[in-house]
Protein backbone atom coordinates (compact mmCIF):
# COMPACT_ATOMS: atom_id res chain seq x y z
CA UNK A 1 0.00 0.00 0.00
CA UNK A 2 1.14 3.70 -0.79
CA UNK A 3 1.03 6.29 1.86
CA UNK A 4 0.36 10.04 0.77
CA UNK A 5 2.43 11.97 3.54
CA UNK A 6 -0.06 14.45 5.11
CA UNK A 7 2.56 16.79 6.89
CA UNK A 8 4.98 15.29 9.89
CA UNK A 9 2.81 12.23 11.87
CA UNK A 10 -0.10 11.87 9.08
CA UNK A 11 -0.77 9.65 6.48
CA UNK A 12 -3.44 9.28 4.06
CA UNK A 13 -3.67 5.81 1.69
CA UNK A 14 -3.83 6.18 -1.99
CA UNK A 15 -6.72 4.19 -3.61
CA UNK A 16 -5.52 1.50 -6.54
CA UNK A 17 -6.81 -0.35 -8.99
CA UNK A 18 -6.22 -3.11 -11.55
CA UNK A 19 -5.50 -4.17 -14.56
CA UNK A 20 -9.14 -4.64 -15.55
CA UNK A 21 -9.76 -0.68 -14.45
CA UNK A 22 -7.80 0.41 -17.14
CA UNK A 23 -9.35 -1.69 -19.74
CA UNK A 24 -6.44 -3.79 -20.37
CA UNK A 25 -6.24 -7.46 -21.24
CA UNK A 26 -5.36 -10.96 -18.98
CA UNK A 27 -2.77 -11.15 -21.81
CA UNK A 28 -1.44 -7.41 -21.25
CA UNK A 29 -0.34 -8.50 -17.64
CA UNK A 30 0.90 -11.77 -19.26
CA UNK A 31 3.19 -9.91 -21.38
CA UNK A 32 4.18 -7.23 -18.57
CA UNK A 33 5.21 -10.39 -16.39
CA UNK A 34 6.97 -12.27 -18.72
CA UNK A 35 9.50 -9.56 -19.61
CA UNK A 36 10.14 -8.65 -16.13
CA UNK A 37 9.31 -11.58 -14.15
CA UNK A 38 13.11 -13.43 -14.13
CA UNK A 39 15.29 -10.48 -13.80
CA UNK A 40 13.12 -6.91 -12.39
CA UNK A 41 10.32 -8.07 -10.29
CA UNK A 42 11.92 -11.46 -8.90
CA UNK A 43 15.46 -10.67 -8.23
CA UNK A 44 16.23 -13.53 -5.44
CA UNK A 45 13.99 -16.24 -7.32
CA UNK A 46 15.64 -16.64 -10.74
CA UNK A 47 13.68 -19.05 -12.76
CA UNK A 48 14.22 -20.28 -16.32
CA UNK A 49 11.25 -19.66 -18.50
CA UNK A 50 10.44 -22.23 -21.62
CA UNK A 51 6.90 -21.79 -22.37
CA UNK A 52 3.89 -19.56 -22.75
CA UNK A 53 0.27 -19.63 -23.21
CA UNK A 54 -0.39 -19.77 -26.41
CA UNK A 55 -4.48 -18.40 -28.19
CA UNK A 56 -7.01 -21.23 -27.30
CA UNK A 57 -5.02 -23.51 -26.69
CA UNK A 58 -6.01 -24.40 -22.35
CA UNK A 59 -2.57 -23.91 -20.77
CA UNK A 60 -1.26 -21.96 -17.72
CA UNK A 61 0.13 -18.41 -18.90
CA UNK A 62 4.07 -19.11 -18.07
CA UNK A 63 5.99 -22.10 -17.74
CA UNK A 64 9.28 -21.77 -15.95
CA UNK A 65 11.91 -23.79 -14.19
CA UNK A 66 14.04 -23.79 -10.51
CA UNK A 67 17.42 -24.33 -10.35
CA UNK A 68 16.21 -27.71 -8.79
CA UNK A 69 14.67 -28.60 -11.83
CA UNK A 70 11.04 -28.24 -10.46
CA UNK A 71 8.44 -27.23 -12.61
CA UNK A 72 6.66 -23.48 -11.69
CA UNK A 73 3.42 -22.68 -13.14
CA UNK A 74 2.62 -19.27 -13.15
CA UNK A 75 -1.48 -18.24 -13.74
CA UNK A 76 -2.17 -14.77 -13.89
CA UNK A 77 -4.98 -12.68 -13.01
CA UNK A 78 -5.79 -9.24 -13.82
CA UNK A 79 -8.83 -8.90 -11.82
CA UNK A 80 -10.46 -10.74 -8.88
CA UNK A 81 -10.99 -14.21 -10.41
CA UNK A 82 -13.81 -16.18 -10.36
CA UNK A 83 -14.52 -19.34 -8.28
CA UNK A 84 -13.09 -21.65 -10.95
CA UNK A 85 -9.46 -20.24 -10.86
CA UNK A 86 -7.67 -22.82 -8.93
CA UNK A 87 -9.26 -25.98 -10.56
CA UNK A 88 -8.52 -24.78 -13.75
CA UNK A 89 -5.06 -24.18 -12.80
CA UNK A 90 -4.86 -27.94 -10.75
CA UNK A 91 -5.62 -29.00 -13.95
CA UNK A 92 -3.05 -27.68 -15.71
CA UNK A 93 -0.58 -28.67 -13.16
CA UNK A 94 -1.50 -32.05 -13.23
CA UNK A 95 -1.22 -32.08 -17.07
CA UNK A 96 2.58 -30.32 -16.92
CA UNK A 97 3.41 -32.87 -14.30
CA UNK A 98 3.43 -35.67 -16.73
CA UNK A 99 5.95 -34.00 -19.50
CA UNK A 100 8.83 -35.62 -20.45
CA UNK A 101 12.21 -33.90 -20.36
CA UNK A 102 12.00 -34.02 -24.55
CA UNK A 103 8.74 -32.49 -23.56
CA UNK A 104 10.11 -29.72 -21.65
CA UNK A 105 13.52 -29.53 -23.55
CA UNK A 106 11.26 -29.13 -27.36
CA UNK A 107 9.28 -26.52 -25.61
CA UNK A 108 12.42 -24.65 -24.12
CA UNK A 109 13.75 -24.33 -27.70
CA UNK A 110 10.94 -23.12 -29.42
CA UNK A 111 10.79 -20.24 -26.51
CA UNK A 112 13.45 -18.95 -26.21
CA UNK A 113 15.12 -17.58 -28.80
CA UNK A 114 18.76 -16.61 -27.79
CA UNK A 115 22.16 -18.94 -27.03
CA UNK A 116 20.29 -20.58 -24.43
CA UNK A 117 19.00 -22.49 -27.19
CA UNK A 118 21.23 -23.49 -28.75
CA UNK A 119 22.43 -26.21 -25.84
CA UNK A 120 20.48 -28.87 -24.68
CA UNK A 121 17.70 -28.01 -21.91
CA UNK A 122 20.11 -29.87 -19.08
CA UNK A 123 23.23 -28.25 -20.08
CA UNK A 124 21.08 -24.74 -20.47
CA UNK A 125 19.96 -24.97 -17.33
CA UNK A 126 23.31 -26.03 -16.21
CA UNK A 127 24.60 -22.34 -17.57
CA UNK A 128 21.29 -20.46 -16.11
CA UNK A 129 22.33 -21.38 -12.56
CA UNK A 130 25.95 -22.02 -12.61
CA UNK A 131 25.01 -25.62 -11.24
CA UNK A 132 28.28 -27.73 -11.14
CA UNK A 133 27.46 -30.48 -13.10
CA UNK A 134 23.99 -30.49 -15.57
CA UNK A 135 20.57 -32.27 -13.76
CA UNK A 136 20.42 -35.99 -14.63
CA UNK A 137 17.05 -35.75 -17.11
CA UNK A 138 15.09 -37.62 -14.68
CA UNK A 139 15.73 -34.66 -12.34
CA UNK A 140 13.28 -32.17 -14.27
CA UNK A 141 9.52 -32.01 -13.25
CA UNK A 142 9.84 -34.08 -9.82
CA UNK A 143 7.37 -31.52 -8.24
CA UNK A 144 5.29 -29.03 -9.41
CA UNK A 145 4.83 -25.52 -7.64
CA UNK A 146 1.82 -23.00 -8.72
CA UNK A 147 2.71 -19.02 -8.44
CA UNK A 148 -0.69 -17.12 -8.65
CA UNK A 149 -0.39 -13.46 -9.71
CA UNK A 150 -3.60 -11.43 -9.16
CA UNK A 151 -5.07 -8.39 -7.55
CA UNK A 152 -4.27 -7.03 -3.62
CA UNK A 153 -7.90 -6.55 -3.71
CA UNK A 154 -8.75 -10.42 -4.21
CA UNK A 155 -9.30 -11.40 -1.07
CA UNK A 156 -11.66 -14.91 -1.84
CA UNK A 157 -8.25 -15.97 -3.80
CA UNK A 158 -6.27 -14.89 -1.47
CA UNK A 159 -8.42 -16.96 1.64
CA UNK A 160 -7.73 -19.86 -1.57
CA UNK A 161 -4.82 -19.94 -1.90
CA UNK A 162 -3.45 -20.10 2.05
CA UNK A 163 -6.26 -22.58 2.70
CA UNK A 164 -4.61 -25.19 0.00
CA UNK A 165 -1.22 -23.98 1.75
CA UNK A 166 -1.97 -25.44 4.86
CA UNK A 167 -3.29 -28.92 3.51
CA UNK A 168 0.47 -28.95 1.88
CA UNK A 169 0.26 -27.70 -1.72
CA UNK A 170 2.91 -25.83 -2.96
CA UNK A 171 0.81 -22.75 -3.96
CA UNK A 172 1.82 -19.14 -3.48
CA UNK A 173 0.32 -15.99 -4.31
CA UNK A 174 1.88 -12.60 -5.55
CA UNK A 175 -0.12 -9.46 -4.95
CA UNK A 176 0.05 -6.37 -7.44
CA UNK A 177 -1.71 -3.18 -7.71
CA UNK A 178 -1.77 -0.15 -9.72
CA UNK A 179 -1.92 3.26 -9.25
CA UNK A 180 -3.04 6.74 -10.96
CA UNK A 181 -1.34 9.70 -10.53
CA UNK A 182 -2.42 12.43 -12.83
CA UNK A 183 -2.31 11.04 -16.07
CA UNK A 184 0.78 8.05 -14.94
CA UNK A 185 -0.13 4.40 -13.64
CA UNK A 186 2.47 2.89 -11.28
CA UNK A 187 2.56 -0.71 -11.19
CA UNK A 188 3.12 -2.25 -7.67
CA UNK A 189 4.37 -5.88 -7.05
CA UNK A 190 4.75 -7.77 -3.98
CA UNK A 191 8.11 -10.14 -4.53
CA UNK A 192 9.16 -12.11 -1.81
CA UNK A 193 10.78 -13.10 0.45
CA UNK A 194 10.05 -9.61 2.11
CA UNK A 195 9.74 -7.70 -1.25
CA UNK A 196 13.57 -7.15 -1.04
CA UNK A 197 14.90 -4.95 -4.18
CA UNK A 198 17.47 -2.94 -4.90
CA UNK A 199 16.82 1.14 -5.08
CA UNK A 200 16.90 2.62 -7.96
CA UNK A 201 17.23 6.28 -6.88
CA UNK A 202 20.70 4.88 -5.77
CA UNK A 203 23.58 3.68 -7.89
CA UNK A 204 23.81 0.03 -8.40
CA UNK A 205 26.22 -2.96 -9.44
CA UNK A 206 25.38 -4.95 -12.44
CA UNK A 207 27.39 -7.90 -13.94
CA UNK A 208 27.22 -7.90 -17.49
CA UNK A 209 27.97 -10.19 -20.11
CA UNK A 210 30.88 -9.38 -22.94
CA UNK A 211 29.13 -11.58 -25.51
CA UNK A 212 32.02 -14.23 -25.71
CA UNK A 213 29.43 -16.78 -26.98
CA UNK A 214 28.81 -15.11 -30.17
CA UNK A 215 31.78 -12.95 -30.41
CA UNK A 216 35.38 -13.17 -29.28
CA UNK A 217 36.02 -9.75 -29.88
CA UNK A 218 33.50 -7.88 -28.11
CA UNK A 219 35.06 -7.51 -24.77
CA UNK A 220 38.09 -5.94 -26.78
CA UNK A 221 35.94 -3.97 -28.44
CA UNK A 222 34.12 -2.42 -25.20
CA UNK A 223 37.73 -2.34 -23.14
CA UNK A 224 39.28 -0.37 -25.39
CA UNK A 225 36.24 1.75 -26.46
CA UNK A 226 35.78 2.54 -22.94
CA UNK A 227 31.97 1.26 -23.68
CA UNK A 228 29.42 -1.18 -22.27
CA UNK A 229 27.92 -2.67 -25.06
CA UNK A 230 24.92 -5.05 -25.43
CA UNK A 231 23.80 -6.63 -29.32
CA UNK A 232 21.29 -7.66 -31.79
CA UNK A 233 17.99 -8.90 -30.58
CA UNK A 234 19.17 -8.73 -27.16
CA UNK A 235 20.92 -5.00 -27.46
CA UNK A 236 17.93 -3.23 -25.03
CA UNK A 237 19.76 -5.02 -21.94
CA UNK A 238 21.74 -1.91 -21.68
CA UNK A 239 18.86 -0.10 -20.87
CA UNK A 240 19.24 -1.80 -17.42
CA UNK A 241 22.13 0.20 -16.36
CA UNK A 242 22.22 3.95 -15.51
CA UNK A 243 24.66 6.63 -15.09
CA UNK A 244 26.75 6.21 -11.85
CA UNK A 245 26.47 2.65 -12.19
CA UNK A 246 29.57 -0.01 -11.57
CA UNK A 247 29.65 -2.38 -14.19
CA UNK A 248 31.63 -5.86 -13.93
CA UNK A 249 32.48 -7.63 -17.18
CA UNK A 250 31.67 -10.98 -17.13
CA UNK A 251 33.90 -12.90 -19.33
CA UNK A 252 32.21 -16.65 -20.13
CA UNK A 253 34.68 -19.76 -18.82
CA UNK A 254 36.73 -16.94 -16.99
CA UNK A 255 35.25 -14.90 -14.70
CA UNK A 256 34.65 -11.34 -14.10
CA UNK A 257 37.83 -9.66 -15.83
CA UNK A 258 36.93 -5.73 -15.84
CA UNK A 259 34.72 -3.30 -13.86
CA UNK A 260 34.05 0.55 -15.10
CA UNK A 261 31.51 2.94 -13.85
CA UNK A 262 29.29 4.29 -16.45
CA UNK A 263 29.85 8.01 -17.55
CA UNK A 264 27.79 8.78 -20.05
CA UNK A 265 24.82 10.78 -20.45
CA UNK A 266 22.55 8.25 -22.48
CA UNK A 267 22.18 5.24 -24.20
CA UNK A 268 24.28 5.28 -27.78
CA UNK A 269 23.98 3.72 -30.73
CA UNK A 270 26.22 1.52 -33.31
CA UNK A 271 23.76 0.39 -36.13
CA UNK A 272 26.67 -1.18 -38.07
CA UNK A 273 27.78 -3.10 -35.60
CA UNK A 274 23.73 -3.83 -33.99
CA UNK A 275 25.31 -2.42 -31.12
CA UNK A 276 23.59 -0.02 -28.10
CA UNK A 277 26.30 1.08 -25.69
CA UNK A 278 27.18 3.13 -22.43
CA UNK A 279 30.68 5.25 -21.87
CA UNK A 280 32.36 4.33 -19.53
CA UNK A 281 35.15 4.70 -17.16
CA UNK A 282 37.23 1.99 -16.74
CA UNK A 283 38.15 0.88 -13.20
CA UNK A 284 40.80 -1.88 -13.72
CA UNK A 285 43.59 -2.46 -15.93
CA UNK A 286 43.25 -2.97 -19.75
CA UNK A 287 44.06 -7.12 -19.68
CA UNK A 288 47.67 -7.56 -21.88
CA UNK A 289 45.66 -10.53 -23.08
CA UNK A 290 42.07 -10.30 -24.17
CA UNK A 291 42.47 -14.09 -25.43
CA UNK A 292 43.02 -15.31 -21.98
CA UNK A 293 42.38 -12.03 -19.60
CA UNK A 294 43.37 -12.33 -15.80
CA UNK A 295 40.00 -12.23 -14.24
CA UNK A 296 38.24 -13.30 -10.51
CA UNK A 297 36.38 -16.72 -10.84
CA UNK A 298 32.46 -16.63 -10.85
CA UNK A 299 32.73 -18.74 -7.60
CA UNK A 300 35.08 -15.99 -5.99
CA UNK A 301 32.49 -13.45 -7.05
CA UNK A 302 29.66 -15.35 -5.60
CA UNK A 303 31.61 -16.19 -2.46
CA UNK A 304 32.76 -12.17 -1.76
CA UNK A 305 28.84 -10.68 -2.92
CA UNK A 306 27.21 -13.99 -0.91
CA UNK A 307 24.77 -13.70 -3.53
CA UNK A 308 23.93 -16.55 -6.51
CA UNK A 309 23.26 -14.97 -9.87
CA UNK A 310 21.33 -15.78 -12.78
CA UNK A 311 24.10 -16.26 -14.91
CA UNK A 312 21.74 -16.65 -18.48
CA UNK A 313 20.84 -13.09 -18.70
CA UNK A 314 23.19 -10.38 -20.31
CA UNK A 315 22.91 -7.94 -16.77
CA UNK A 316 23.17 -10.76 -14.09
CA UNK A 317 20.50 -10.54 -11.44
CA UNK A 318 20.09 -10.01 -8.68
CA UNK A 319 22.03 -6.49 -8.95
CA UNK A 320 23.76 -5.39 -6.79
CA UNK A 321 23.75 -2.51 -4.16
CA UNK A 322 25.96 0.27 -3.92
CA UNK A 323 27.98 -0.65 -0.88
CA UNK A 324 28.11 -4.40 -2.20
CA UNK A 325 29.16 -3.39 -5.58
CA UNK A 326 31.64 -1.06 -4.15
CA UNK A 327 33.46 -4.11 -1.95
CA UNK A 328 33.39 -6.35 -5.08
CA UNK A 329 35.05 -3.00 -6.78
CA UNK A 330 38.00 -3.25 -4.40
CA UNK A 331 38.58 -7.45 -4.52
CA UNK A 332 38.81 -7.36 -7.77
CA UNK A 333 40.83 -4.84 -8.03
CA UNK A 334 43.25 -6.17 -5.28
CA UNK A 335 42.93 -9.28 -7.59
CA UNK A 336 43.74 -8.09 -11.36
CA UNK A 337 46.64 -5.62 -9.73
CA UNK A 338 47.81 -8.50 -7.86
CA UNK A 339 47.94 -11.45 -10.34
Amino acid sequence: MLFKLEGADSVEPLPFVDFADQKKLEKDLENLLAKNLFGRLFEHTPLLAFHQERPRQGEADIYALNAQGDLVVFELKRATAGAGTLEQLFRYVAEAGEWTYAEIERKFKNYNKDDLSRMGLSVAHQEAFTLEKPLDEGDFNRQQHMWIIGSAADDALIRAVDFWRQKGLSIEFFPYRVYQMGSDFFFEFFAKPHDIHVNPAKTKGVLFDTNRSWNLESFRSMITQSRVSAYGDRKEAVYSLARGDLVFYSHKGFGIAGAARVTGRGVRADPENEELYWDVELLTPIPKDFDHPRAMSFEEVQKVTGKSFFWARIQKVPYLTHEEAEHLLKELQTTLFSL
